[in-house]
């Protein structure tokens, strides 16, 4: 008796099946035998595509396999014509023999296209006919056009495709590979191209996105939704936060709007607008100190900040950015008061990628930035603030080392949100902040030390945070933890603080 092709709803039934069981139930029993040439087909099934998307005579064809002897070569021209007549799929074959001795014949169709990666079902897998790398190609080791190369005349295999382009990405510091999939000159083939995207000579800026728990600070959140662009020239970003208290001294809730462009006519002009309106609340801690010490501005129950910022790229290293920075503060006292805080912005950034000839891959980047607030700007608050950080990072195989240094001074009154803080899950690591200097203060000095073997990591911190005309003490921590694709879990001990305790730490930047 012939078998049918299946129906709409065994369509569904079939593609449930596939995610549940991730092998295709109808070819479970062939035992993954090839049949042989000759064998008397017993059935014919299509997984990833409807076969009522074929012609009728197409489909005549395909149900007629069904009792004839099995030809690899008329299946092969059966996958020819799916391919021509659904330009948009590539057709693979598959002849499995069954026990009884009989064949079982499956084309194995993903909708593809030159501009997108391929599309496929689980355990679906196409013929690689060949591999090309597109831009930038010369700069790619010997070793790693020979693996590139291994793909060929084999089905896909996405995970190794994935660690080729890894591979790609740390020989081409500062690019981005993207793979692409077409269909080849033969059915059930595929070409995959591997290409080497220079990236625009202005970043984007990091994303923001954060959800981290810290033991004498309880939870943070942020969420940043980014959306580029199809060319990634321009970004609108919508960002949201829930209860932040891990950034800055002062607890803030609401949300930043940012849009970027990172080529204003040429790849060496970008500018940027945020917008951001925050509802802030204050520990404790934080209230006493400001009540001791009324030289520092007073707490606010909501901030509002308008940014815009150009920037200017001498080459892809270096830039440069200048703006303004205008914030309304509403006072926490139940009067109508505000003040503002408007400042000039400027900035200088650098960092390179390289790879040395034993393979390690070193990152280095350096800042400086100086705020600075007057009457110029109509501002209530006076103040000059200067930041300057660098950061450095060895990968080598399972290996990596980072360190980093932090220096910052601040003349003038200076709004709570631009004050210093260390003591949170990123700086400082182990000690709460609000122990150290709950309001903040002028004058800050930092470097960390971190070592990892695979996912686990060691650290040792150092940092002091100070006024001006006060004393400065070093505070000092190590730890231990896991970190993983942006997750992490830390245990850090402060080892001056007079005591033997741990802060527990953990989270997912993303």
């Amino acid at each position: 008796m012939a078998r049918r092709l299946p129906s709409r709803c065994d369509m569904r039934i079939l593609a449930l099946l596939f995610a549940i069981l991730g092998l295709p139930l109808l070819v479970a029993h062939a035992q993954e035998v090839d049949a042989p040439e000759g064998a008397i087909i017993d059935a014919v099934e299509m997984s990833g595509f409807s076969p009522y998307s074929l012609s009728p005579g197409l489909q005549k064809d395909m149900d007629a396999l069904v009792g004839s002897p099995l030809s690899h070569e008329r299946i092969r021209e059966l996958a020819s014509r799916i391919e021509a007549e659904q330009p948009e799929v590539v057709a693979a074959t598959r002849s499995l023999s069954r026990p009884d001795g009989k064949a079982h014949v499956v084309f194995l169709v993903a909708r593809i296209s030159d501009d997108t990666d391929l599309v496929e079902n689980i355990n679906a897998r196409y013929m690689v006919e060949s591999v090309d790398i597109g831009g930038a190609s010369a700069e790619v080791s010997q070793q790693l056009r020979d693996d590139l190369q291994k793909l060929v005349g084999k089905r896909l295999d996405t995970e190794e495709a994935d660690r080729l382009s890894e591979r790609l990405e740390d020989e081409l510091p500062g690019r981005e590979v993207k793979r692409r999939i077409s269909k080849g000159s033969q059915a059930g083939t595929i070409r995959v191209v591997f290409e080497i995207i220079e990236e625009p000579w202005i970043p984007f800026i990091p994303p923001r996105s954060k959800l981290v728990y810290q033991a004498d600070q309880g939870w943070s959140g942020v969420l940043d939704v980014p959306m580029t662009d199809s060319l990634r020239r321009y970004r609108f970003s919508v960002g949201l936060a829930l209860g932040d208290r891990d950034d800055l001294i002062e607890v803030y809730s609401g949300f930043r709007l940012r849009f970027e462009s990172r080529v204003l006519g040429t790849e060496k002009l970008g500018a940027s607008l945020e917008f951001s309106r925050f509802n802030d609340t204050w520990e404790d801690a934080t209230l006493a100190a400001l009540a001791a010490n009324p030289a520092i501005p007073g707490a606010y129950r909501n901030r509002l900040m308008l940014e815009p910022m150009v920037t200017f790229a001498f080459n892809p290293n270096v830039r440069i950015s200048t703006g303004v920075s205008l914030s309304n503060m509403e006072s926490l006292m139940q009067s109508p008061d505000s003040q503002t805080a408007n400042a000039w912005v400027a900035g200088i950034s650098a960092d390179n990628r390289w790879q040395s000839t034993a393979g390690a891959r070193q990152h280095a980047e350096a800042s400086y930035q100086l705020r600075t607030a007057g009457k110029g700007l109509d501002s209530d608050l006076v103040y000059t603030r200067h930041l300057g950080q660098a950061r450095y990072q060895l990968d080598h195989r399972h290996n990596t080392i980072i360190a980093g240094f932090s220096l910052g001074y601040i003349g003038g009154q200076a709004p709570l949100f631009e004050r210093f803080s260390l003591g949170d899950t990123s700086a400082l690591r182990g000690w709460n902040k609000y122990d150290i200097d709950p309001a903040g203060g002028q004058r800050l000095v930092y470097q960390t030390v971190e070592y990892r073997y695979r996912h686990i990591a060691v650290f040792f911190d150092a940092g002091s945070v100070w006024d001006e005309n006060t004393a400065s003490t070093i505070r000092y921590s190590t730890g231990f933890g896991v970190h993983s694709d942006g997750g992490f879990v830390t245990v850090g001990f402060p080892l001056n603080a007079g005591g033997t305790g741990a802060t527990f730490m953990m989270g997912v930047r993303f």
